[in-house]
């Protein structure tokens, strides 16, 4: 076993498969929906994106240094050495900065990773490290992987409104791509469809690659589907994962979002 514990915040949208095989503490971003707290552990996501399509607010923000600092002390208290504390892109979330903050006033060593990505690209970088460890790595072999991993995580997505929650026919879909700590546009589509060939077609040009496409609201389920068969095509591309958009990200992207991440297969 391990003597280094894993520790992020639930905008990571790690499966509950992986934190409990890897025994990855998870501290939550608080979610308001009109003003009212909801749980990304037990809320029903399908009505957090319907109200959002009808027009309810939603505000995030970040964990304290208290929530971080209790999680450090409770891998202190399992008789933990380390702790990984991984997280999204600090250019973009003060979530790393809270981290850092308990750190110093820590038990037992921190070091806060910055992936430079975001949302379930994060995950992927938590997971990554998680193996290492299991394999033997030491606790500054495995920071180094998640840190790697996320410099070379690529993603594409759509996040559009519309009215009550709806797809407006007609309506320009753009592509943009997060990457150095800004989003930006990379085509302009006029429909649905084209935005998913859009999207397959940048995976399309890599090397060999692990892909993971995730979905906001149900809406756009239906687009996500045909985006994973399309990308689970390309002779480029090893495996498919699924994830539905938390509401902590959600809440940024809106229901009408769906997108993927890519990253280099493991050798």
């Amino acid at each position: 076993m391990s003597d280094t514990a894993i520790c992020t915040d639930s905008s990571a949208l790690l499966p509950t498969g992986a934190v409990e095989r890897f025994e990855i503490s998870v501290v939550p971003l608080a979610v308001r929906l009109d003003g009212e707290a909801f749980d990304e552990r037990s809320g029903d996501v399908d009505d957090f994106y319907a109200r959002l399509g009808k027009g309810a607010k939603a505000k995030t923000s970040q964990p304290s240094p208290a929530a971080f600092a209790d999680a450090y002390a409770e891998a202190a208290r399992c008789g933990k050495n380390y702790v990984l504390s991984i997280h999204l892109d600090a250019r973009v979330s003060g979530t790393a900065h809270s981290a850092e903050l308990a750190a110093r006033d820590a038990e037992i060593p921190v070091t806060v990773v910055d992936t430079t990505t975001a949302s379930f690209g994060v995950g992927v970088c938590v997971r990554a490290a998680a193996r290492a460890l299991e394999a033997g790595a030491t606790f500054g072999e495995a920071a180094r992987c998640a840190a790697e991993l996320g410099g070379q995580m690529r993603n594409a997505f759509v996040a559009r409104s519309g009215s009550g929650g709806r797809v407006a026919e007609g309506e320009e879909w753009t592509v943009l791509t997060f990457t150095n700590g800004a989003t930006t546009a990379v085509a302009s589509c006029g429909s649905a469809e084209a935005a998913i060939d859009a999207m397959a077609a940048l995976v399309d040009d890599e090397r060999a690659v692990e892909a993971a496409i995730g979905y906001a609201g149900s809406v756009v389920e239906d687009s996500a589907d045909i985006l994973a068969a399309m990308v689970g095509r390309s002779p480029h591309v090893v495996s498919v994962e699924r994830y539905r958009v938390g509401p902590s990200i959600g809440a940024h992207t809106g229901p009408i979002s769906f997108g993927l991440f890519w990253w280099p297969t493991a050798s």
